[in-house]
C-alpha cells in the first residue's frame, strides 16, 4: 500500500515561524488565526495526529488581535496544528512566515 503525505507535511521546519488559520480568508469575514515558532513536527501520540507544535506569538480571531492574557488568548501556550484536515482546508491554511 502507498503511504500518501499529508498536506502541509513540508510546510515548515522547527524554529520556523508559521500563520495556521482557523478558517479560510475571504471577503466579509475577518481572519482568525494563530502564529508561532515551530517546536516539534511529526505524528504527536498524545494528539493521535500528525502536526505542527507551535509556541504561539499572535492569535488573532475576529480580526483583532488576542493579547497573552485575553480570555481564549492563545498567546505563549502551545498549539497543535495538524498537518492536513478533513473539514475546512484550504490551500493557505498554513503559511510559513519564515520563507
Amino acid at each position: 500500500m502507498l503511504k500518501r503525505t499529508l498536506k502541509f507535511t513540508n510546510a515548515a521546519d522547527i524554529d520556523d515561524i508559521i500563520r495556521a488559520y482557523d478558517f479560510k480568508p475571504m471577503a466579509g469575514r475577518e481572519d482568525c488565526y494563530v502564529e508561532g515558532k515551530v517546536i516539534t513536527k511529526g505524528y504527536n501520540p498524545e494528539m493521535g495526529y500528525s502536526c505542527f507544535c507551535i509556541k504561539a506569538t499572535r492569535d488573532v480571531f475576529g480580526g483583532e488581535d488576542q493579547p497573552e492574557g485575553t480570555r481564549g488568548s492563545r498567546v505563549g501556550k502551545l498549539v497543535y496544528v495538524p498537518f492536513e484536515v478533513d473539514f475546512l482546508e484550504h490551500d493557505a491554511r498554513i503559511m510559513n512566515l519564515s520563507k
